[in-house]
């Protein structure tokens, strides 16, 4: 039983070496499409910025204010759009500067999920082995291992108390 239980944590290793082998991969595709979402949207925006450029002392806030007091409906709402596209490009600007900070934490904690479930779709495991990439394997190795070692320990503890009680409730 005991070498059943050894080779059980060595499983579990073994899934927190592979499983940590990936996630340098996974940030660097984050960081990749967190780059092409902002080339996409500066280019979206482009149009706009040289217009506000040219006819506003390169003000886009007064282009906006512009067609909406057009007073047609429609140009309003393209004004509504550009506002939408600028923030967004606003956004994406500073999520790229925060991920270039700290790749990691970034991908970690941030709320653009859009991209990451985007990357994760696409995300096939690459075994890139480098210095981050053995570094987080081991990490995630050693955690998945002894967080499956505190559940079997919590899991028999549990089970021994079980069988305690039943049989205390026989006698």
């Amino acid at each position: 039983m005991s070498k059943f239980l050894d080779y059980i944590r060595l499983s579990f290793f073994a899934c927190g070496l592979l499983l940590g082998v990936q996630i340098p991969a996974f940030v660097t595709d984050f960081g990749q499409a967190l780059n092409a979402q902002l080339i996409e949207a500066n280019n979206a925006i482009s149009p706009f910025k040289n217009d506000a450029q040219k006819y506003f002392k390169n003000d886009l806030n007064k282009l906006i204010k512009h067609y909406k007091n057009l007073g047609d409906d429609i140009i309003g709402k393209g004004a509504e759009h550009i506002s939408m596209l600028n923030m967004r490009q606003q956004s994406l600007e500073s999520a790229v500067k925060k991920f270039e900070q700290s790749p990691y934490i970034f991908t970690l904690t941030s709320s653009l999920n859009d991209i990451k479930q985007q990357v994760w779709q696409r995300f096939e495991g690459h075994i890139i082995l480098k210095k981050a990439s053995i570094i987080a394997a081991v990490i995630s190795a050693i955690i998945i291992a002894v967080l499956a070692e505190l559940f079997g320990f919590l899991f028999m503890l549990g089970l021994k108390r079980g069988c305690k009680k039943l049989f205390a409730a026989n006698e």
